[in-house]
């Protein structure tokens, strides 16, 4: 009877290794892109944390410049806040690895770090396009943080956000 035996167990013996590998080649395939997200939001929360800390050093300080099209003035405090809960208010896009060169608007806030702002058109999924804005924060040690979104166009930030400053 041993020997009959023998055959069914290598046989559920290798079903279960199928199943084992199928369960672990699934857990795999979830947890790399909810791994990916998780780290895309720490950047993101992280970016909103590090802005709130530059908005503040530049209010101590009175630090705070806006440059619009290459031209700088000192900012209000009231402009960089209202675009500050603007951003944090509508969350973060896509992300991006490069940003146009030249920005269209810049707040510097003094303790080395710069939020930057481009116009630019985003291509939507059902093929429409719209405007948009490309948020840019360079820390103070370089690093770089960049996404776009649709969620609010450039022209409304500069015109609405930013008032007699664009």
């Amino acid at each position: 009877m041993k020997k009959n035996d023998t055959p069914k167990r290598h046989r559920f013996d290798g079903l279960l290794v199928v199943a084992v590998t199928g369960a672990i080649s699934l857990l795999i395939a979830i947890a790399v892109p909810v791994g990916c997200a998780l780290s895309l939001m720490g950047r993101y929360h992280r970016f909103v944390q590090d802005l709130g800390e530059s908005l503040l050093y530049a209010r101590e300080h009175g630090t705070l410049e806006i440059a619009i099209d290459g031209e700088t003035q000192p900012g209000q405090m009231e402009q960089a806040e209202r675009l500050y809960r603007l951003i944090s208010d509508m969350g973060m896009g896509s992300p991006l690895g490069e940003t146009p060169d030249e920005g269209a608007l810049a707040l510097s806030f003094g303790d080395g770090s710069v939020l930057r702002l481009f116009p630019t058109t985003i291509n939507e999924s059902d093929g429409t396009k719209v405007d948009g804005t490309i948020v840019s924060y360079t820390r103070s040690d370089g690093h770089v943080f960049s996404y776009d979104t649709d969620l609010f166009a450039y022209r409304n930030v500069v015109s609405d956000i930013m008032g007699s400053a664009g």
